[in-house]
């Protein structure tokens, strides 16, 4: 049975305020003293902030973005522009895409630089990669032996470990670092 209770107006129903058991401690818990932000102020001693671990995900979208780069300028002139390997088309690099030559990006052949070159929305979008063009400049630029090899590689499953995303980040980064086309201003 509630007990609820009309206001003189009539119109309203009044709850009774609700009454809240505190929480118990564990009695370990009762034996130590809550820290809170005041009383680590008053000892004097700071909190620790533990440095977030970034996700394998995070990891490699972070290394994705300086592979792009470095593969966007690896072929750029001075100005910046660069030839999209599949229909030769002149943009620059910040307009053209990092096209992989075996698609769908999986594990084993996403940072292979032998496989991934620049190419244009037109072609790594639209064309889906440009399958017949890509393989004509794969085989004169590096002949059926590398071509095969990536295939093969391809079949193979890679997971990614933490410690080998970092260091290719770390590799693309100072390439990317030393790169003239790109300043403090490009990021």
């Amino acid at each position: 049975m509630s007990t609820f209770q009309i206001s003189t107006s009539g119109s309203e129903i009044v709850q009774p305020p609700r009454t809240f058991k505190p929480l118990r401690r564990s009695k370990m818990a009762r034996k130590t003293p809550l820290r809170t932000k005041t009383a680590l102020k008053a000892s004097g001693r700071k909190r620790k902030h533990k440095k977030k671990r970034l996700t394998t995900g995070q990891l490699k979208k972070r290394t994705w973005k300086e592979f792009s780069i470095f593969i966007r300028t690896r072929g750029a002139d001075a100005e910046g522009f660069v030839c999209c390997a599949t229909c030769g088309v002149k943009k620059h690099w910040k307009e053209i895409q990092a096209g992989h030559f075996i698609a769908g990006r999986l594990n084993s052949n996403l940072f292979d630089e032998r496989g991934v070159h620049p190419q244009c929305g037109l072609c790594n979008v639209v064309k889906k990669g440009n399958g017949p063009k890509y393989y004509q400049f794969m085989e004169s630029t590096y002949g059926k032996e590398v071509i095969d090899e990536l295939m093969r590689q391809n079949d193979q499953t890679h997971k990614w470990l933490p410690g080998e995303l970092e260091s290719i980040w770390h590799k693309y980064r100072d390439l990317n670092a030393t790169n003239p086309l790109l300043s403090e201003a490009d990021g």
